[in-house]
């Protein structure tokens, strides 16, 4: 496989990945109640987002340091904007609540700048 079709399959996976983090969040509390949900529900939800953005760095190898950087970049911000949405979802706290709402607003001007730039810069000639 080449290096550049690696890092998008990177790319798609954890965009993949995050969407059915959501989801399944969004199951596992669905017919639950009580003590557990309000403890699971966040709790596999956050395990599933640090292990999904820790897979996703990994795949960062694709020889090229800018590509691999961004790539790396890239699934540690997605990462962090998905804890900052199960805190959103689950979380009370208003400190915490706001703090998540600015790291989601600022991954996600960063997480656009590295995909633009991954588009524009990851090419075979680029990856090689």
């Amino acid at each position: 496989m080449s290096r550049m079709r690696s890092v998008w399959w990177g790319i798609a996976g954890v965009a993949i990945t995050g969407w059915l983090l959501g989801a399944q969040a969004l199951a596992d509390t669905q017919g639950e109640s009580g003590a557990h949900a309000s403890r699971e529900g966040p709790s596999a939800a956050y395990r599933e987002a640090t292990a999904t953005m820790e897979h996703a760095m990994a795949m960062a190898d694709s020889g090229d340091p800018d590509v691999d950087f961004a790539t790396g970049m890239l699934a540690h911000h997605e990462g962090a904007v998905a804890m900052a949405q199960v805190e959103l979802e689950y979380g009370t706290d208003p400190e915490m609540r706001a703090l998540a709402e600015k790291i989601i607003a600022a991954q996600q001007a960063e997480i656009e700048q590295m995909r633009a730039w991954l588009e524009a810069n990851a090419s075979e000639e680029a990856a090689e």
